[in-house]
């Protein structure tokens, strides 16, 4: 702006040397210098105007669902047919993983406290005021596949009806 300013008067001026002081400056001489000012400040102010970005709906967060925890049923074939190690890291994790965004939509705490609290054998049980449920999940599971596809039918089951 002060560059557009300084360039006006500057015209202003030159012109007005230029010109003889007897002949008065028309209209449209003393008008060129405001239309070209006009015209430096729709070029700079057109070059920074921007597009406004859409605004994203905020999410709400994720609620747990039963359909997630049906979805974990589905895989009992391979929990039957699979070694006790990968029922206890994928199914066994999962469901934990589920009952930590449960507890932590019931109650309000974070999910990396929840998670803590319930890894522990003393916080744990006192959490969920259920030590069954926290049997199920953080005690060693059975060795049969029968006893296992009851525990997570058990399991499913308890934290779809677990409530703070």
């Amino acid at each position: 702006m002060a560059f557009a300013s300084a360039v006006y008067v500057l015209l202003l001026v030159l012109l007005r040397s230029v010109i003889p002081e007897a002949l008065t400056p028309t209209v449209t001489l003393l008008a060129l210098p405001l239309v070209l000012l006009a015209l430096i400040l729709a070029v700079d102010l057109s070059d920074r105007a921007t597009v406004p970005s859409e605004t994203v709906a905020r999410e709400d967060p994720r609620r747990l669902r039963a359909r997630d925890l049906q979805f974990l049923t589905r895989q009992v074939e391979v929990a039957a047919n699979a070694s006790p190690a990968y029922f206890e890291t994928i199914l066994r994790g999962r469901l934990r993983d589920q009952l930590v965004e449960k507890v932590s939509l019931e109650t309000g705490m974070e999910k990396e406290s929840v998670k803590h609290a319930l890894a522990d054998s003393n916080l744990g049980p006192r959490l969920l005021k259920d030590l069954e449920m926290y049997k199920l999940l953080y005690y060693p599971p059975p060795r049969e596949a029968k006893a296992r596809l009851q525990m997570l039918r058990e399991t499913v089951d308890r934290i779809e009806s677990w409530k703070a």
